[in-house]
């Protein structure tokens, strides 16, 4: 059994570097986006580009989460299976009902515009066009990492956000600089990138099969997909009211100004937030289902352990570099009327980072099918997440957003840990990571004592010395934690 183990982990540690390119790029993308589009626009411009994606993303997740996360989590239990008809089937139907609710939400928007908003139409159709087909692709993209096709997900995730980048800059500098192209640029991408995805999923999934399956099974097995499937709609809609439910607050009490300003420092940071977030969505929960084949509880709690104490390696060590270097990173990244709101750049990756971490702890429940508490426990942290928003962000700000954000992460994480004992018991090694904690505290003292006048040098440098110090030091403690037999995953 702990062969099999060190196995699962040591698997876990290569995916994560097999998938690391399909993050590095979008963060490479991510400052290139802010670098020109934030010296085009104003912040009252940029900031309602920042509110359609604020509403185009729970749209999105409504209409599509319920098919999508059923459709991922139960790949690798169907396709191993004599159930594997039926997988398709439900496939083919839940595209059909995506499909339909898409189109239904799309043109109410258009005709809802035409009638209150013909101001706002060159906005709300190209959101239409991209939430069709990101919510198509959101249906078929769990597949990829399920399937552990990590060569198909880096090419959607790079391309798609290069030809994105591409099609704005066209549109913006040779048509206009009207802050619509940015909307049409997702939506171009997204329609372009739809078919490629569609092609990889007819190789994997035979949609063209004949074969017929008695719509009474399918019938009962849809019923499970439904059951999960709802539930973590809610959920993944009440996360989605975390992650930019703060907009709407900000622009209620500060005005698109500051929503400009919060967006673009947000959206620069959140490039980071992909290389916190690839170890656990794309390297670990694959991982997760195949173990769970198996139903060997033990096991698992044992790999998620091992997850999480690897997770912590990486993650303390982006906040660190991420408290050293926002400052500068702003500076170079943003226009100058946008860089006074680095402030908000730790608080959103310490978030991430609690949030992230959650998302192993609670995937017992996931396991188990018990996704409802999760639900009721982030609808919780939702709600704590607006009170707090409405009593801060008027008296201290943007930057208030970015706290309470991180509050409500931190929030759900705590109790999905206290709830985790009723599924598969969530440990954590707190005191293994503490060192970790240590060495990424003093690698930040000494790194930020370097001080020089041109900022691209300076950030470099900071960066360099940190990156060192950190995985230098890490990585001696972790040989001496194998060494002495304290953990047993290969390093």
């Amino acid at each position: 059994m702990q062969h099999v183990q060190q196995m699962y982990v040591k698997k876990f540690i290569i995916d994560i570097f097999s998938y690391l390119p399909s993050k590095l790029i979008p963060l490479l993308i991510s400052f290139l986006w802010s670098y020109i589009f934030t010296r085009i626009f104003t912040p009252e411009q940029y900031g309602i580009y920042g509110l359609v994606m604020a509403i185009t993303g729970p749209i999105v997740t409504v209409i599509t989460e319920w098919a999508a996360q059923p459709i991922g989590r139960f790949y690798s239990e169907y396709k191993e299976s004599d159930f594997q008809l039926v997988y398709y089937f439900i496939l083919k139907r839940f595209t059909k009902i995506v499909v339909l609710l898409s189109i239904i939400v799309v043109l109410s928007s258009i005709i809802w515009g035409c009638f209150f908003y013909q101001n706002y139409l060159l906005l709300i159709i190209p959101a239409g066009l991209s939430i069709i087909f990101n919510a198509l692709s959101s249906l078929y993209m769990p597949i990829l990492p399920a399937s552990f096709d990590s060569n198909s997900f880096r090419k959607q995730q790079i391309f798609r956000n290069v030809f994105r980048l591409v099609i704005a800059a066209f549109l913006v500098f040779e048509i206009n600089s009207n802050i619509a192209f940015l909307i049409w640029a997702d939506a171009l991408s997204s329609i372009i990138f739809f078919f490629p995805l569609i092609n990889t999923i007819k190789k994997k999934i035979n949609l063209k099969e004949k074969n017929i399956v008695k719509d009474d099974i399918i019938q009962e097995h849809i019923r499970r997909f439904y059951s999960y499937g709802f539930s973590m709609m809610f959920w993944f809609f009440s996360s989605q009211l975390l992650y930019v439910g703060d907009r709407f607050v900000i622009q209620y009490f500060l005005g698109e100004k500051e929503v400009g300003i919060y967006t673009a420092n947000y959206m620069l940071i959140s490039g980071v937030s992909g290389l916190i977030s690839a170890p656990i969505t794309l390297a670990a929960f694959p991982l997760i289902m195949k173990l769970w084949i198996n139903r060997d509880e033990k096991k698992m709690v044992k790999a998620i352990k091992d997850m999480t104490f690897i997770f912590s390696f990486i993650s303390i060590g982006v906040i660190g570099g991420t408290y050293l270097i926002a400052k500068p990173l702003a500076i170079i990244s943003l226009g100058k009327e946008f860089n006074t709101g680095y402030t908000v750049m730790f608080p959103i990756v310490l978030g991430l980072v609690v949030w992230q971490a959650s998302m192993l702890g609670h995937k017992g429940m996931e396991l188990k099918e018990c996704t409802w508490i999760m639900t009721r426990l982030i609808a919780l942290a939702a709600c704590v997440n607006l009170i707090l928003n409405f009593l801060f962000v008027p008296i201290y700000g943007y930057e208030a957003a970015a706290w309470v954000t991180f509050a409500s992460y931190f929030l759900y994480t705590i109790l999905i840990w206290y709830k985790s004992k009723n599924y598969i018991k969530w440990e954590i090694d707190i005191f293994k990571m503490i060192p970790f904690i240590g060495i990424s505290i003093i690698g930040v003292f000494i790194s930020n004592s370097i001080e020089i006048e041109n900022v691209y040098i300076e950030l470099i440098s900071k960066a360099s010395l940190f990156s060192f110090f950190y995985l230098f030091l890490s990585v001696l403690y972790l040989f001496i934690l194998k060494k002495y037999r304290i953990v047993n995953f290969n390093i």
